[in-house]
């Protein structure tokens, strides 16, 4: 045996410990006469350190198979060239094209292994059972059928023949089996889509594991069979073809597969031999079996002859597949890879579970392509999670663990979710092995907004938080044994300091923990008394809890995510709805007896009542009836009735309100007892609101605390008539004199103002409510009365000295336009009346108080970046409100004119908003749509050439100012992208935006005092090129029409004339076509090639 040879058998025999032995001689006389340089960086034993080796080209190992020159006259193989797909040598040797050997499900004739598997109709047992026989009838035709099926698994056409079987090596049979692929498709059948391919690609994993098992009880130590299956399929992964490489590489490991589960069942086998041979050593001589210990020794011996053969092919295909193979350049083998040595570790631990595996692993956890991490990834986790084996990782997890924890924030989230799950498993095993600064880096993503990992990061969270928690011993109260979960969370919810999003964490940990139904242990936690030996909780951990509390409530009523996880208004399924139902009427029940005293004990704290006040949305008022709490009812209605009496902020009333809401439905069994609390409490806010107002009427001045009183009952007024109609309640005379006080007095107060316009607009919604259940004449003529003194009322405080009120007005003012709208026909042709008339003067107000306070408003200076935020997002909830009468078509789109030619300057800001609105504008009328753009541009137009003329007059009369038009340009480029690519859906658009376009620019043609020289608009036409590519060639000879229809015959010549001689040769497709000699270059052509370097802009025209 030659040097290289002994070289190999030693680097096997040192990767691979001492329980692996030599190959048997028939595979060692065919190993290569040269390794690669690879072969001798894994020799590092347990030395992590990540290969830095370039995966641009597959590492193709010369001659990595095993001959058959002993038994069947192969010759031994010579060593694999380099080569690319298309440039593979063919060889000499003729080969059959199976023409009729398809696949994809079309008419076959050939009805090899491969297509019983693909059809999926036979059983694969009697596959593999078929050609066992058949390798024992005559086992080299048997050879050619199975590697026939892994050629045809690989996508190629070609047919295997006797003679190539017998005459060529593995090598030059796959070279010339390269020139019989699909021309037409990258694509073989292990990577195709489809279910049919899906579960082909099952069935061959499954074929291949159970056709070597099968063997391993007769031909498998023959030393024919697999010397020639392992060095087919080592040959194929070796092959620059992808498909041979992929599909031959995945056969192989399947070998490999199934020869770890061959190798643990012999183990298993000696040693239950060798026991038995201890057993029966140790009878006395009269009770032992005269040839047991014979037997059994010859058994022993054979088992570890076949166990040696096992590993040394294990060994082979390792060393000469694998280490090659798990840096491929196909993602897809990279994860093949490092799947099975998953397998093979959990399998077989004693043999792979050893740190010169592992480091493949861990090298392949840097690997570019997410895939592969995660399948790393999912190859540790089963190892942690099992208590035999963790042991055997503490050097891999020492090395490797900063790269785990730094996979949790994995640009890839199913990477991330797994590397939690990893972290949590190593937790399980030693907490002491992840540092505070580890554990805080994953602290954090609780919050995370993808679902999936604030679960995982929950998961981890409750192993580290709660696992050891334990209830104090000498309580001497009987308190739930989540008592001491539910402090650790609130403790841990306050140093995280992000106590806005406390229905994130909960979300996080919902499934982790029982305690977060635990509404028992909440509610004790605040309404007991803390023992001596507990210290009382303080308001921040108070205002915590009772926010986790009313978060959980939430989740479990409604079963929704928190927003930014998950679909919103997700579909649940019918376990999650009746699990929901569940939840529902066990919290009801619970807190029907609880919340009143909650209530009670925090009524002064307007902060806690506020997260109290959202429990009662969610209660099933049922239960009040079906358990008889009629009682625990009343107890609950006079809490609200006192919270109104002693509170006095808006946002308390507004939640009262919508608890009443709630109770008062008329559903609900027991809604008379609540509507009797209701109108109580109505009625002496009433009387209250009246003696304010006489106050207020009788006072010639007055400061804020006068009208305190007055403002203080406008908020319960309004609170209450968010959420019921208070019909037989009429405020409007009374809310109609505030009005006036507001137009007479500059110092109103701007919220009395904005609660009178709620109370107003309110109940005109709630009259055209009755309308609907009944029509009523009278009660028309009310609503159309009110709403045009409405109307009025706020066109006049829009012009008013106070910013709060001017916008107050502008809001309801759109609102009322919104409710009072042409819409309103559609339900009964007598609301006709109630339509308010939209004409200049109202369109024309509406535009000045956005220019005013939206597009030009006087920003004040030293503003903080928190300030700017909140002031962007007013500014933007205004325009918006009046893109909506455009967009729902209470306003002309016409009417959008000055608005879209702030498209380009506020882009920023609002340019989201003005986008929307005309694209939503198109669906309503795309012509309309385009005259408007074309009136934006002329308004753009306008306004360059008042700059030009302010710029002239201060420079006066000894330089010439040149018009700037790149504004006009770039908004034109805008509004050109917003037509899409679809010319023949916009072409009537296109000619009514260059109609309106020319009319404007010829318009008037001349100069009145110079008939020679062109109209002060002939440089609009400069604009046009820019939508002329759009049109179509009929489009463009019509539109050229129209110009010369316009021009008659005049003369047209000089530099002055040039934007219309460019734009008629634009339309007749003319070379030369551009701004002529303009030195700067039109942006229709910005960013495509030139024809040629002398043509101006236009020339592609």
């Amino acid at each position: 045996m030659n040097g290289s040879t002994r070289s190999m058998r030693h680097h096997v025999q040192r990767s691979l410990g001492d329980d692996f032995v030599e190959p048997p001689a028939s595979v060692m006389s065919t190993m290569p006469n040269e390794v690669d340089d690879d072969d001798d960086d894994d020799d590092e034993g347990e030395e992590f350190q990540p290969k830095a080796a370039s995966r641009g080209r597959p590492s193709t190992t010369p001659g990595r198979g095993r001959g058959r020159s002993s038994r069947g006259g192969r010759k031994t193989s010579a060593s694999i060239n380099q080569a690319d797909d298309d440039s593979m040598e063919t060889s000499s040797v003729s080969i059959t094209t199976a023409n009729n050997t398809t696949y994809g499900g079309q008419h076959t004739e050939e009805k090899g292994y491969f297509h019983h598997l693909l059809a999926g109709k036979t059983n694969i047992q009697v596959l593999v059972d078929q050609w066992i026989d058949s390798y024992q009838a005559n086992r080299d035709e048997a050879l050619i059928e199975l590697m026939q099926f892994f050629l045809d698994s690989s996508g190629c056409k070609g047919k295997l023949t006797q003679t190539m079987y017998l005459k060529m090596e593995h090598v030059d049979m796959l070279r010339a089996m390269t020139e019989h692929f699909d021309e037409d498709t990258s694509e073989y059948p292990i990577i195709m889509a489809g279910l049919q391919y899906k579960k082909f690609r099952t069935s061959f994993s499954e074929f291949v594991v159970l056709l070597i098992k099968q063997a391993s009880y007769s031909i498998i130590y023959d030393q024919y069979m697999i010397d020639n299956l392992v060095t087919l399929l080592t040959a194929l992964s070796d092959s620059p073809v992808r498909a041979f490489r992929h599909t031959g590489t995945l056969a192989v490991l399947k070998v490999m597969t199934a020869l770890v589960d061959i190798a643990l069942t012999i183990s298993i086998q000696k040693d239950q031999c060798q026991r038995q041979y201890e057993a029966e050593r140790q009878k006395s001589s009269a009770r032992r079996a005269a040839d047991r210990l014979d037997t059994l020794t010859a058994k022993r011996k054979e088992l570890e002859g076949n166990e040696n053969e096992i590993k040394s092919f294990m060994n082979f295909i390792f060393k000469g597949v694998f280490i090659h193979r798990y840096r491929d350049i196909v993602p897809d083998i990279r994860c093949l890879c490092m799947s099975e040595l998953g397998e093979w570790m959990k399998s077989y631990p004693m043999v792979f579970l050893d740190d010169i595996y592992l480091k493949y692993i861990g090298w392949t956890l840097y690997d570019k392509v997410g895939d592969c991490r995660l399948r790393c990834l999912l190859a540790l986790i089963p190892l942690f999670q099992t208590n035999d084996l963790v042991g055997k990782l503490e050097l891999f997890t020492n090395r490797f663990k900063d790269r785990v924890v730094q996979m949790t924030v994995d640009c890839e989230y199913e990477v991330a979710v797994q590397a939690i799950k990893l972290l949590t498993a190593i937790l399980k095993f030693n907490e002491r092995i992840l540092e505070d600064k580890d554990c805080e880096n994953i602290y954090e993503l609780v919050y995370h907004s993808h679902r999936q990992v604030a679960q995982a990061a929950g998961e981890f969270l409750n192993q580290k938080l709660f696992h050891k928690a334990e209830q104090p011993l000498n309580s001497s109260k009987k308190r739930s044994q989540n008592t001491a979960f539910m402090h650790l969370l609130v403790q841990f919810f306050i140093e995280s300091e992000l106590h806005e999003h406390a229905t994130y964490l909960v979300d996080s940990m919902w499934d982790q923990h029982p305690m977060m139904k635990d509404w028992e242990c909440m509610t004790d936690i605040l309404l007991e008394a803390p023992d001596q030996e507990e210290d009382p909780l303080d308001d921040q951990h108070e205002n915590c809890l009772i926010e986790i509390m009313v978060c959980c409530v939430r989740e479990a009523a409604t079963g929704e995510y928190p927003i930014g996880r998950g679909q919103p208004n997700r579909k649940l399924t019918m376990k999650e709805q009746k699990q929901k139902e569940d939840d529902k009427r066990l919290l009801t029940d619970h807190f029907i007896g609880t919340l009143p005293p909650l209530l009670n004990k925090y009524i002064a704290d307007a902060d806690k009542l506020l997260n109290l006040l959202q429990i009662p949305l969610h209660f099933n008022y049922e239960v009040y009836t079906t358990t008889r709490r009629e009682r625990d009812l009343d107890a609950y209605l006079t809490a609200l009735s006192d919270i109104v009496q002693r509170h006095t902020t808006a946002d308390i009333f507004d939640a009262v309100s919508k608890c009443f809401e709630c109770v008062c439905d008329v559903s609900f069994t027991l809604s008379n007892r609540a509507i009797a609390h209701r109108g109580n409490i109505i009625d002496k806010i009433l009387a209250n609101f009246n003696a304010a107002m006489g106050i207020f009427e009788e006072m010639d001045e007055a400061d804020e605390d006068d009208l305190y009183p007055l403002l203080l009952n406008l908020r319960k007024l309004d609170a209450f008539h968010q959420c019921h109609d208070l019909d037989n309640v009429d405020l409007w005379d009374k809310i109609h004199l505030l009005f006036k006080a507001a137009i007479d007095n500059e110092d109103m107060s701007p919220e009395i103002v904005d609660k009178c316009f709620g109370i107003a607009n309110r109940s005109l919604l709630w009259g055209l409510y009755q309308l609907d259940i009944q029509f009523d004449k009278d009660l028309l003529k009310k609503l159309v009365k009110r709403s045009r003194k409405l109307c009025t009322l706020c066109q006049k405080l829009m012009l008013h000295a106070n910013t709060q009120i001017c916008q107050y007005a502008y809001s309801t003012l759109c609102d009322l336009l919104i409710s009072m709208s042409p819409h309103l026909v559609d339900k009964n042709p007598d609301y006709q009346v109630l339509v308010i008339e939209i004409n200049e003067n109202l369109i024309q107000a509406l535009l000045t108080f956005l220019n005013t306070y939206v597009f030009f408003a006087d920003e004040p200076k030293n503003q903080d970046e928190q300030a700017k935020i909140e002031n962007l997002h007013k500014k933007r909830n205004l325009l918006a409100a009046y893109c909506k009468l455009i967009v729902h078509n209470v306003l002309p789109i016409q009417a959008a004119t000055n608005i879209l030619k702030y498209y380009v300057k506020f882009s920023n800001d609002f340019g989201d908003i003005i986008k929307n609105t005309f694209t939503r504008a198109r669906d309503i009328s795309k012509i309309h749509t385009a005259k408007t753009m074309a009136y934006s541009l002329m308004a753009v137009f306008k306004d360059c050439v008042a700059a030009r003329d302010a710029a002239q007059e201060a420079a006066g009369n000894d330089e010439t100012i040149a018009i700037d038009l790149s504004p006009l340009r770039e908004l034109a480029r805008r509004f050109n992208l917003s037509f899409g690519l679809d010319m023949a859906k916009q072409r009537e658009a296109l000619a009514a935006l260059h109609r309106e376009c020319i009319r404007f620019a010829l318009t008037p043609l001349f100069k009145p005092d110079d008939p020679t020289q062109p109209g002060p608009n002939i440089l609009f036409l400069e604009v046009l090129p820019e939508f002329a590519s759009k049109l179509l060639k009929p489009d463009k000879k019509a539109i050229y029409d129209h110009v010369d229809k316009l021009v008659h015959n005049a003369t047209i010549d000089g530099d002055a004339w040039q934007p219309l001689i460019n734009y008629r040769r634009i339309l007749n497709d003319e070379p030369g076509g551009g701004h002529g000699p303009k030195p700067r270059a039109s942006t229709v052509n910005r960013g495509r090639k030139r024809a040629a370097p002398q043509d101006d802009d236009n020339s592609r025209l």
